[in-house]
């Protein structure tokens, strides 16, 4: 039996890519693949989950690992405070990097890095340096791991990742957006009054790029690296045609982009 493709999506903490991207992992679960979201922020410390009681982490986690079995992902949360990220980024590091060569996904998303939010922009460098010298980083030896084909970054908050312009969409429909809000929704017993922010925020962006691929939406996404594909992107072949080209001529009067 053919090996399904490994992808791994790294969000800071428990919702984040149920909230942002939730199309894309539904797409790529629906395609076949098999789909982590780690979240290395736990939030606890958060007020709106402080204020769940005593066993507001447990609820937490249980939503979230409800939410993402709706995109038919599998969830990790670790424990990193949100606040008090920055004081753990070491720690962190050396965490992320044996879980990439525990995984050893062909796929990763990540933050994109200049966001307004600061565990947002820590664990994204966190991210995005441990993909190359993980084996390096690890206390073991791992001589059959093999670092991740193509690495993409994710759009946040329309009001949080800026200056981001993306290289490829990924299109949605009608089954990745049920999917979708099924997914938020299961936020509803911890995080009521979020759910429809969150919510609006997926809908809002695939409705915009969808300007740009001429579908019913579309979410969009920066190519990272960690080399540039000769003989076309891995993504591409497992998703087809949901995958498209940003069309760059979009920009040609930014003056950060005139030649």
């Amino acid at each position: 039996m053919e090996k399904k493709p490994r992808i791994l999506f790294i969000g800071a903490h428990h919702e984040e890519i149920e909230a942002e991207c939730p199309n894309t992992a539904a797409a790529l679960t629906l395609a076949g693949c098999e789909v982590t979201i780690l979240n290395p922020v736990g939030g606890w410390n958060w007020t709106f989950i402080r204020s769940l009681g005593e066993n507001g982490r447990e609820r937490t986690i249980a939503d979230a690992t409800a939410a993402a079995a709706e995109l038919g992902c599998k969830k990790v949360i670790w424990d990193y405070p949100v606040a008090q990220a920055d004081r753990y980024r070491d720690e962190m590091m050396d965490r992320m990097a044996q879980f990439l060569v525990d995984y050893s996904p062909e796929i990763v998303f990540i933050h994109w890095p200049r966001d307004s939010h600061a565990d947002h922009r820590i664990v994204a460098h966190v991210s995005r340096h441990i993909l190359g010298p993980a084996v390096n980083i690890i206390p073991g030896s791992a001589p059959d791991f093999k670092p991740p084909v193509e690495v993409y970054a994710y759009q946040t908050g329309v009001g949080q990742a800026y200056n981001f312009i993306p290289d490829v969409l990924v299109t949605t429909d009608s089954t990745t957006m049920a999917m979708a809000d099924r997914c938020i929704d299961c936020f509803n017993n911890t995080a009521p009054t979020s759910v429809p922010h969150w919510k609006k925020n997926f809908h809002t962006k695939a409705a915009y790029w969808s300007n740009l691929s001429g579908t019913e939406g579309a979410e969009a996404f920066k190519f990272l690296g960690p080399r540039l594909p000769l003989t076309g992107f891995r993504l591409k072949e497992i998703l087809g045609e949901r995958m498209q080209p940003a069309p760059l001529e979009i920009y040609n009067c930014n003056p950060d982009f005139q030649l």
